[in-house]
């Protein structure tokens, strides 16, 4: 049985982005928004921010568990966890919990992390003591991460299993454990494996193959997780139009979201244009009057570099000279998580020359907007 899919993009978007080009797709109008390894999976995102390449987890039961269990008893649970990726792409598998009724949440140490393409791994996972007969719950919760050289796209999945605890009675109907036919489209029995060997001994069958578990996203697990976006519930997504504010005419591009498959914005001190180290925005440090400043010769060609990751704005410093974020001092090839507020200075040693201001504009817990405002007091 094949594990069932997550979203994908809309087959219009999937359509126009075979055009050379295009930004926009040629028929519902919306963005074609690029995976961050799109130089090597060829992937759009889905509309939740998810590479359906790059990100292709899958869950099963393992094959072989088989048998009942009582009151009283513990169930084992086999999981296989594998990257079912269709291009050699590694997923990162960085936490996993299981849930029982109304417990709490326990985490499942992991002996790995990373799984190439294909590849799958076990995790033994086993429930407490089942002390009441009728009804019983388990969820499952994974946390997945896509890793492109520093950049990281992170999410949370869950599945359920529900399935009877049958009376201690030894007398009393003994029920097959299944999870919801709702769940993965056909009945699942689950055994008990202090049954296994007395049921292989009488010639019962067990399962032969792994079962799929249905994963469904859980956009607010990966916020109370930390995985993605703001504690405040805020969250930046890949759609997020960039406002240009206060650069001069021809430094910088249109509003609107960042088109370009790498999903950078790159900003420093050569002109507008990806050829040779060209930049997305120009920084240049002005006086009063307009003229040009000396100090815009402490500006880098590339000083540095923001993007949407995981739900939050980031910058990347790329200058060897660093910068400040609100007066803190970061140096090259730090990545910084920008907030509603922040206030950029390119130069470390001068950082009121030049600034560039980030404001956010949200409806409900997306940001619709990033407002970049550029001021110079040289």
């Amino acid at each position: 049985m094949p594990a069932p899919t997550l979203s994908r993009p809309k087959d219009c978007c999937a359509r126009s982005a075979t055009t050379s080009g295009a930004g926009f797709c040629g028929e519902c109008g919306e963005p074609l928004i690029w995976c961050m390894a799109s130089q090597e999976c060829h992937s759009l995102l889905d509309k939740s921010g998810m590479c359906p390449v790059c990100v292709q987890p899958e869950l099963y039961l393992d094959a072989g568990a088989a048998s009942t269990v009582r009151e009283g008893g513990k169930l084992a649970l086999p999981l296989v966890v594998k990257n079912a990726s269709s291009v050699g792409r590694p997923l990162f598998i960085t936490g996993l919990w299981m849930k029982e009724d109304d417990a709490g949440w326990n985490e499942i140490p992991l002996s790995f992390e990373r799984l190439e393409a294909g590849r799958s791994s076990n995790v033994a996972v086993r429930t407490g003591v089942l002390d009441h007969a009728g009804i019983h719950q388990v969820d499952l919760r994974i946390a997945v991460a896509s890793r492109y050289h520093w950049r990281e796209e992170a999410f949370v999945l869950t599945s359920s299993i529900i399935f009877p605890v049958e009376s201690r009675d030894p007398d009393g109907p003994v029920t097959n454990i299944n999870v919801n036919a709702d769940q993965i489209g056909a009945g699942l029995t689950v055994y008990n494996p202090t049954r296994i060997e007395a049921d292989r001994a009488e010639g019962q069958e067990t399962h032969v193959r792994p079962i799929p578990l249905k994963l469904n996203r859980a956009d607010q697990d990966e916020a109370r997780l930390g995985r993605r976006g703001y504690e405040t519930g805020l969250r930046v997504p890949r759609t997020v139009e960039f406002v240009w504010r206060g650069f001069g005419e021809g430094d910088c591009p249109f509003d609107g979201p960042v088109l370009d498959p790498s999903g950078l914005l790159y900003l420093g001190r050569n002109a507008v244009g990806r050829d040779q180290e060209g930049n997305d925005a120009r920084l240049l440090v002005t006086t009063a009057d307009g003229a040009l400043s000396p100090l815009t010769g402490s500006i880098s060609r590339q000083h540095f570099s923001l993007y949407p990751e995981s739900g939050r704005l980031m910058l990347r410093v790329e200058s060897q000279y660093g910068l400040r974020v609100n007066g803190d001092a970061y140096g090259r090839t730090k990545c910084v998580t920008l907030q509603d507020g922040d206030t950029i200075s390119p130069l470390r040693k001068t950082p009121d020359a030049l600034q560039v201001s980030v404001r956010f504009e949200a409806e409900r817990e997306d940001v619709t907007r990033i407002i970049l405002t550029r001021t110079c007091s040289a």
